[in-house]
């Protein structure tokens, strides 16, 4: 079978870009423990100058909180730790070029779309792991005169290979002015945790999931610790605090994920498949999960809950119900149609049970009367009659109790 295109973004980030007028002296510019200064390079806190100051992180450091905090960091540090996790896979736990997941569904939709540039970068928050935007101002290429080879003029192999090298990396060096810190939209840090290894299947469960019922054990449970805690220190999803293994997202963020996710209509059998094993995947861990609320945390109604989303899922993945998440409206319609239909399968079992046992019982005895010696065929009729007997009254309560009254519309009473 022939594998889809992925249409990975071909933008490479610049890996080295260095600030200007940062006077390299300063390096041992140590601060004394009671100063303030950089957590990273230890240098004192200067103000007045672009790359010594110490930043206000916007995740965490608002309302008087950065001045309080004994983790601070400088401008000249934090635009070499985010050019650095931005332009390496292995740093960012991404994906490498060589894998084959970006090309498959659900990853493949991460990989399409590029909101990073040499200009604007996405990084982790070194203090509170939260999703930072750093814009780089004043960009520019590095006229270092320090690393030129205009004086070698050697044409051996070794010697022309070595300066096409050093020619590539000085097309990546670079310098800026300033830098400046701010929150991403939600869009741009769902696109930029899809490509974090094994969030994409997460972000895919949580878009069918209810908003305010994201189960620990149905996302995934151990196996996804790392990616839970990820998308929750994003500020994707966030932790019920009164239910520890509960989480919930916003209903609008929740439709842009369920958007940026939805499979198109001219999908590839490919992208239909892989999203099959996701469905079949998840089915058995919503599964595993009510169980789990009803034996181990004593919830029936947090284990009916999960059912309950199990029969949307699987009305959404055939076609016939809108696309998810549905208004309340539509959750209340839906929720009466699977109490409905729960219903119909219940009595559905309960009447073949009684049958079963009818059908099975009368066969049973016939050939277990037809084995029987002569005298024992004469001790056997009153054990048969008896038995007959109590499987009629068992078949007339079936169908005139009280307590099936209720159902009389869905199974027409036969017997008076």
């Amino acid at each position: 079978m022939a594998r889809s295109s992925s249409r990975r973004t071909n933008s490479k980030l610049s890996s080295q870009i260095r600030p200007v007028d940062d006077d390299p002296e300063y390096e041992f510019d140590i601060a004394e423990e009671d100063e303030p200064r950089c957590s990273a390079c230890y240098r004192r806190d200067d103000p007045n100058h672009p790359w010594r100051r110490l930043v206000t992180l916007p995740c965490c450091g608002t309302d008087g909180r950065e001045e309080k905090s004994s983790t601070r960091f400088s401008a000249g540090c934090i635009l070499k730790l985010a050019v650095t996790k931005s332009s390496c896979s292995s740093e960012n736990n991404e994906y490498t070029s060589y894998e084959t997941e970006p090309d498959a569904f659900p990853v493949k939709r991460f990989y399409q779309k590029e909101v990073q540039n040499d200009k604007t970068r996405l990084f982790n928050c070194p203090r509170c792991r939260s999703v930072l935007l750093i814009k780089i101002k004043g960009l520019r290429p590095d006229d270092d005169d320090d690393d030129d080879d205009s004086d070698c003029e050697c044409m051996c192999e070794e010697c022309v290979s070595e300066r096409n090298r050093r020619a590539s990396l000085r097309a990546d060096k670079k310098t800026c002015k300033s830098i400046s810190l701010h929150l991403p939209s939600f869009r741009a840090k769902c696109l930029f945790a899809g490509r974090k290894r094994g969030v994409a299947a997460l972000l895919w469960r949580v878009s069918l999931l209810h908003h305010e019922f994201l189960s620990f054990e149905a996302l995934g449970g151990d196996s996804a610790h790392g990616e839970i805690l990820q998308l929750a220190s994003f500020g994707i999803i966030s932790r019920i605090k009164s239910k520890k293994s509960l989480y919930r997202i916003d209903k609008k963020n929740q439709a842009k994920v369920a958007k940026l996710l939805r499979m198109a209509e001219n999908a590839s059998e490919d992208d239909k498949m892989h999203e099959t094993r996701l469905l079949a995947d998840f089915c058995q861990d919503i599964v595993h999960a009510s169980w789990r609320h009803l034996v181990d945390e004593y919830r029936p109604d947090h284990s009916a809950r999960l059912l309950n989303r199990l029969c949307t899922i699987t009305l959404f993945h055939f076609g016939h119900i809108p696309s998810l998440p549905l208004s309340q409206v539509q959750e209340t319609a839906v929720t009466l149609l699977t109490a409905f239909l729960s219903t119909l399968v219940i009595q559905f079992v309960c009447v073949m049970a009684v049958y079963s046992v009818v059908f099975f019982g009368v066969g049973y005895g016939v050939c277990h009367l037809l084995k029987k010696s002569s005298k024992g065929k004469e001790d056997l009729w009153w054990q048969s009659f008896i038995a007959a007997f109590i499987i009629y009254k068992l078949n007339h309560w079936f169908y005139t109790s009280k307590y099936l009254s209720w159902s009389r519309f869905i199974i027409p009473v036969i017997v008076r």
